[in-house]
């Protein structure tokens, strides 16, 4: 075996990983060379030595609002790199230079409310894609997101009450800004840059109608809750193993 060669590709491999994955207040996400999502659809990571994406198989609806985190964070060398791999002609127009104590700051974003996004996700008119993830063991949701905006758009969500997200559109999201119970303001995730995103999986198990139902969703490293399993189909295998 030629060790040389096989270090190399090795340093290589993990050059090329790395480039597809940042660091935002602590925690890894993926980042992407296009801007590829919008928070709460659903679809597929693939990854690997030259490539790392994410692509979307369902854009659920969601009439009722669903409460969103809201973190400024000031870009640091690995996230600014990353934003312009998405935005190669830098659309928000940010100015970034490392050496000045003062930089430029993006949003992190966070799906808080588990308990709407599960019921909303499972009503009539989101039938077809439940029944879609029922058969799709390894299907994700977005639920965080690292995006750049315009500095009038950032002041403004950092200056909301409380942040949403809602349909704008025909399988369109949006972020409806609030003060006083009131929308003020929405901005649309085209608008924006996505570059760094987060992913949660989904968790099956038996309800009180002796039906599999969407129990849970839970980050790459957790586990379902007890009796719950992010394969729906195993969750069925218990319950009919138990009805013998």
């Amino acid at each position: 075996m030629n060790y040389k060669k096989y270090s190399i590709a090795i340093l290589l491999a993990a050059n090329c990983l790395g480039c597809h994955s940042i660091k935002v207040n602590n925690a890894s996400m993926y980042s992407s060379d296009t801007n590829p999502v919008a928070l709460g659809v659903i679809g597929f990571q693939k990854g690997g030595i030259l490539a790392s994406d994410f692509k979307v198989s369902a854009i659920p609806e969601y009439r009722q609002k669903i409460r969103v985190g809201i973190t400024p964070v000031y870009f640091g060398t690995t996230t600014f790199e990353a934003y312009l791999r998405t935005s190669g002609e830098n659309k928000q127009q940010i100015k970034y230079i490392d050496s000045l104590e003062n930089k430029p700051r993006f949003i992190s974003l966070q799906l808080l409310d588990q308990v709407t996004t599960i019921t909303e996700l499972q009503e009539v008119y989101n039938l077809e894609t439940i029944r879609y993830l029922k058969s799709q063991r390894e299907a994700a949701i977005v639920t965080s997101l690292s995006l750049a905006l315009s500095d009038e758009s950032l002041k403004e969500i950092c200056n909301a009450e409380t942040v949403f997200l809602s349909n704008g559109g025909y399988k369109q999201y949006q972020l409806s800004l609030t003060k006083n119970g009131s929308t003020y303001k929405t901005i649309n995730f085209t608008e924006t840059t996505i570059f760094g995103y987060d992913l949660s999986f989904f968790c099956w198990s038996e309800n009180d109608k002796k039906q599999i139902t969407l129990t849970a969703i839970v980050d790459e490293k957790s586990s379902c809750p007890k009796n719950a399993y992010r394969d729906a189909q195993k969750a069925l295998d218990k319950m009919n193993y138990f009805k013998l």
